[in-house]
């Protein structure tokens, strides 16, 4: 494994792991977001049933 860190700069891959994994998780946060069941800005929480999620969102007089 040490080879491996032979090959490249330590500080900089590490930086760079770093970088990636914040805009991976930027990322999945963002795509959640955009999901009407796991948008939890607009319902304050998930409904993991669709069932569910339907007859809240018609009780609230929203169409699914």
């Amino acid at each position: 494994m040490y080879k491996l860190w032979l090959l490249t700069k330590p500080g900089e891959t590490l930086v760079a792991i770093f970088i990636l994994q914040v805009a991976l998780g930027l990322l999945i946060h963002a795509l959640l977001l955009t999901t009407t069941d796991l948008n939890w800005w607009e319902d304050g929480r998930p409904i993991p049933f669709p069932e569910a999620a339907a007859y809240e969102r018609s009780q609230a007089g929203l169409g699914y």
